[in-house]
């Protein structure tokens, strides 16, 4: 897997394309970034446009049918080349349309949000929603990422502030993130190199989730069952920092973790740390997680800065967090 971070770097697409000699190539974008970037990859590489309502609700096995068989008419192969063009859930859909077509095709990212530059298109996770969050999908790496930070300028406030809510999960994961958060001035190609080598050191250890690479699902237990509650209103980073601040308080109970540190970085981006939901709702909603293992409740702890721990957690302490950091709560 070949990983460019760089400013400019989108403009060296075709010589990136041209080392792969696929056969044909078609870029999966959306409306939004159609509009943005599409032209600058059509005016290097003779591609064929596939073009998705922006949303995430669009991340679905009826999208992923649409676009097998729109493979299937322009005839496709498995020497061709996908190229994910967008967001997470572009990244994450491209990729796994790119993986089970034909049991598997070239895949090139090119991750255009702050969210997908340092979390979702690295370490090959692929996926679709159904009944949940990324309940169906593989692991497959991409032939290449493409992480050019100009992108970044094109995108509304929100998302920069969404995407922070992964950055925050490495700098619990990380203490060289965490240092480089601290002293945070401006979104630069040094802060997403060290949050995507942050990842990469965990995914070479464990590709498929069966261990190690568990720990990149901090924040996420809390976090995914919030955006399903929310219809997925409420976007994924702004759900993971919620789901920090609950595995921060949970840890803080179990292992005397200090949740202040988590809370100071969360406030310091501006992040959310509550929610407006039932906890019954949540918890139920945690049980159909694919990383409920078991059918138990298992989170992701820290216990300092750069360490964590994978702990099974009673469901009373889970709801009292979760009652606790509920918006119309007493200790709101």
């Amino acid at each position: 897997m070949e990983i460019i971070i760089k400013k400019g770097s989108i403009k060296k697409l075709k010589s990136i394309v041209d080392e792969l000699s696929p056969y044909k190539t078609v870029v999966i974008t959306n409306t939004t970034l159609e509009k943005l970037w599409l032209d600058k990859i059509l005016d290097q590489i003779g591609t064929i446009p596939i073009v998705i309502p922006d949303g995430e609700e669009f991340k679905s096995l009826e999208t992923a049918q649409q676009i097998w068989r729109k493979l299937i008419e322009i005839g496709f192969t498995r020497k061709s080349l996908i190229i994910g063009l967008g967001g997470g859930v572009i990244t994450d859909l491209a990729a796994f349309v790119a993986s089970t077509f034909m049991r598997g095709t070239y895949l090139g990212l090119i991750p255009t949000t702050l969210l997908a530059q340092i979390d979702a298109a690295m370490g090959g996770k692929t996926g679709v929603n159904f009944e949940g969050k990324n309940i169906i999908g593989t692991f497959s790496l991409p032939n290449f990422v493409l992480i050019d930070p100009e992108t970044l300028k094109t995108l509304p406030e929100v998302e920069i502030s969404n995407g922070f809510g992964e950055v925050v999960k490495y700098g619990i994961l990380d203490s060289g993130v965490y240092e480089k958060l601290r002293s945070f001035k401006e979104i630069d190609e040094g802060l997403i190199r060290e949050c995507v080598n942050a990842k990469l050191r965990i995914v070479e250890e464990d590709l498929r989730e069966s261990g190690k690479r568990r720990i990149l699902n901090l924040g996420h237990t809390v976090g995914h069952a919030v955006e399903k509650a929310s219809n997925y209103r409420i976007k994924h980073g702004f759900a993971v920092a919620i789901g920090l601040m609950a595995s921060a308080l949970i840890a803080e109970k179990i292992n005397g973790f200090n949740s202040g540190k988590v809370e100071e970085l969360l406030d310091r981006f501006g992040l959310p740390k509550r929610h407006s939901f039932e906890p019954k709702e949540l918890l139920e909603a945690m049980r159909v997680d694919k990383k409920a293992w078991y059918g138990r409740l298992v989170f992701v702890l820290p216990e300092d800065i750069g360490k964590v721990a994978i702990r099974e957690v009673d469901e009373k302490v889970v709801l009292a967090v979760l009652e606790a950091m509920r918006n119309d709560s007493r200790n709101s």
